[in-house]
C-alpha cells in the first residue's frame, strides 16, 4: 500500500478525436488549393472577353453567326468550367500523391469540391469580365488582386497570416461566408476532420450560391451591352 502511494497516477489518456491529425502543412495546401481555384477564374474571364464582338474577331463572328447568343454563352462557360476542373484536378492529384495529404479515402468528395470550386471561379471570371469601361489587362489585374486579398485571410502566407485568419474568423464569423478562398479551404477541412457531411455540405452550398449570384450579375450586364458597329 505504501509503495502504491508513490506510483505515478495516470489521470489522462491521450487519444485522437479525428481520423487525421491536424497539420500546419496541410492547412497551407488547403489555402494554396483555394488560391489556385480562384486563379482558374482567368479562364472564364478570357472566354467571356472573346464572346464580346468589340473585343475579338471571334466574338464578332459569333455575334453575326447562326448560333444563338445563349447557346454560345452556355457552351463557352461549360468549356471554361471543364478546363478549370481539369487543371484543379491535376493540382489535387499533386497534393494527394506527391505531397502525401491523406483525405481518409474521401477522394470522391474532394473531387466534388474541386468541381464546385471550378464553377465558382468561372463565375468570378465572368463577373469581372462584365465590368464596363475596363480594359482586359485591368480586369486581369482586378482578378489577381481579389485572389491575393482573399487568400490572405485563408492563411496562405505563413504562420502570421494563419493567426490573423483565426482571429478574424473568431471575431467576425460572417467574414468567412463572403471569402471564396476560405470556403474552398474549409470545405477540404470538413472532409478531412469531420465524420459528418453536414459542414462540408454547408460550404458547398455557399460556393454554389456565390457562383449563381456571380453568373446572374454577369449575364445581366452582358445582356445590356449594345454595339454601334462590329
Amino acid at each position: 500500500v505504501a509503495a502504491s502511494l508513490f506510483e505515478p497516477v495516470r489521470a489522462t489518456v491521450q487519444m485522437a478525436v479525428t481520423e487525421n491529425q491536424p497539420k500546419e502543412s496541410v492547412r497551407y495546401y488547403f489555402a494554396l488549393l483555394g488560391m489556385a481555384a480562384l486563379f482558374a477564374g482567368g479562364v472564364g474571364l478570357a472566354a467571356c472577353q472573346r464572346l464580346k464582338p468589340n473585343c475579338s474577331a471571334l466574338g464578332a463572328r459569333r455575334a453575326v453567326g447562326a448560333v444563338s447568343h445563349g447557346r454560345a454563352v452556355g457552351g463557352t462557360l461549360l468549356a471554361s468550367w471543364a478546363l478549370s476542373f481539369a487543371c484543379l484536378t491535376v493540382a489535387y492529384g499533386y497534393m494527394r500523391v506527391v505531397a502525401g495529404v491523406d483525405f481518409a479515402g474521401r477522394d470522391g468528395l474532394c473531387l466534388a469540391t474541386v468541381a464546385v470550386a471550378s464553377l465558382m471561379a468561372t463565375s468570378l471570371g465572368c463577373a469581372i469580365s462584365a465590368l464596363p469601361h475596363v480594359p482586359e489587362d485591368g480586369k486581369n489585374g482586378i482578378l489577381t488582386g481579389v485572389v491575393c486579398f482573399a487568400s490572405l485571410f485563408a492563411g496562405l502566407y505563413g504562420q502570421p497570416t494563419m493567426q490573423l485568419a483565426d482571429t478574424i474568423a473568431a471575431s467576425f464569423p460572417a467574414a468567412e461566408l463572403v471569402n471564396p478562398a476560405v470556403q474552398v479551404a474549409q470545405a477540404f477541412y470538413s472532409i478531412m476532420y469531420y465524420d459528418s457531411l453536414g459542414p462540408w455540405l454547408g460550404h458547398i452550398a455557399v460556393m454554389a450560391a456565390m457562383a449563381a449570384v456571380l453568373f446572374l450579375l454577369s449575364a445581366h450586364a452582358l445582356r445590356r451591352q449594345r454595339y454601334a458597329s462590329i
